[in-house]
């Protein structure tokens, strides 16, 4: 309880107006480029979202824009090269090579940003911290340590005291929209559960309830836990292949299976064509939404050449489905799925009735059927 109280304490002082700015600017210079286009985005946790692009002089550059809070951002050059900092509401200066953005986050070349700072912080003792732990470990391995109880207890004390080091920071920290946003990236990575995050996001939304990256994580907590366990699927509202608007909401009194694909090699895209249009011949009273889960980076071959270009969905009318290329996450709630194969059996009302996350056709058929005769 003196933790929470601690935490809401440094969360009045983290919201106080005083000396507030609501705006950044961003001045540098990236060496190996002359004059060409760098290209600055916001990562919001779920999505990517341009904020300017400048062409830089002799590698010089300058960006301004609006800003309430810090948030993580990356900056990026033509041919593929980019860099992630976290910027702040303040006047900022990065100083980098080209060769060194290798779309990590950059460390040591952002001066002026607390957030960067913090983020530089944390870095170092977990660094330092994970030393520790390890010569901890080597030490529990001598022989000598072993066959002695008290020394063992001993190291083992300070191990479990070393372990503890991310949770300790992050509430010391928990201000900071840096914790939210490491949070998340490790709730993503598979290396915190979902109870875990929801224990911490008690304390995020106390020290910091106006956060992007804590209402962030608030959304995908509700969104996740509403899909395991079956509940109104979330709205979808997106352009079909087709060239019409289809919304979800508006497609109730029947049911509706929506079947999540990964686009990549035409091979493979094929064998998702087929099956889907196994599913719609055997079932042709279901209305089958195909959302095509698509990257700006998926090259095809152009034929006849050496040459690649982007890939794109064509319509299909043959498969008798509702088409929707889902862009580079364009599509909000495959954000919150893994990169897998994803189907959602839904009822008349908009309900998940059955979930699959396994490309298993006729078992995804034989559970399509099993539900639609219960209806």
């Amino acid at each position: 309880m003196n933790k929470l109280i601690w935490i809401f304490f440094l969360s009045i002082l983290f919201t106080l107006p005083a000396n507030a700015q609501n705006s950044f600017t961003l001045k540098g210079m990236i060496g190996g480029l002359q004059e060409q286009f760098i290209y600055l985005y916001k990562l919001d946790g779920d999505s990517k979202d341009l904020i300017d692009s400048v062409k830089t002089n002799n590698g010089e550059f300058e960006f301004h824009a609006a800003c309430e809070q810090a948030f993580a951002a990356q900056i990026s050059v033509s041919g593929r090269k980019s860099g992630k900092i976290f910027l702040s509401p303040s006047e900022m200066y990065l100083f980098v090579h080209k060769k060194e953005m290798n779309y990590k986050f950059l460390i040591g070349k952002l001066k002026g940003s607390p957030a960067q700072d913090r983020y530089e912080d944390f870095k170092a003792k977990l660094a330092e911290n994970n030393k520790r732990k390890l010569k901890v470990i080597e030490t529990l391995q001598i022989p000598e340590v072993q066959s002695d109880p008290i020394k063992k207890d001993q190291f083992m004390k300070e191990y479990a005291s070393l372990n503890k080091f991310k949770n300790d920071y992050f509430y010391k920290y928990a201000s900071s929209p840096v914790i939210p946003y490491l949070l998340y990236q490790e709730y993503y990575a598979g290396k915190r559960d979902l109870e875990n995050i929801k224990k911490q996001l008690t304390i995020l939304k106390l020290a910091n309830p106006n956060g992007m990256y804590v209402k962030s994580l608030k959304k995908r907590i509700e969104i996740v836990e509403t899909l395991e366990n079956k509940g109104q699927f979330p709205e979808i509202d997106a352009p079909s292949l087709s060239g019409n608007r289809y919304k979800l909401s508006e497609h109730k009194g029947k049911p509706i299976l929506l079947y999540f694909w990964r686009a990549w090699t035409p091979d493979r895209n094929e064998k998702f064509y087929q099956e889907i249009k196994n599913i719609t011949s055997t079932f042709p009273s279901l209305e089958l939404v195909s959302i095509i889960r698509n990257s700006s980076f998926n090259m095809h071959r152009i034929p006849g050449t050496n040459k690649g270009e982007s890939w794109h969905p064509k319509p299909k009318p043959e498969l008798n489905c509702i088409e929707i290329e889902s862009l580079d996450n364009s599509v909000e709630v495959v954000r919150f799925l893994d990169r897998g194969f994803n189907a959602f059996l839904l009822d008349k009302n908009g309900k998940i009735l059955y979930h699959q996350d396994t490309k298993d056709l006729e078992l995804l058929k034989s559970n399509i059927s099993i539900y639609l005769s219960k209806l």
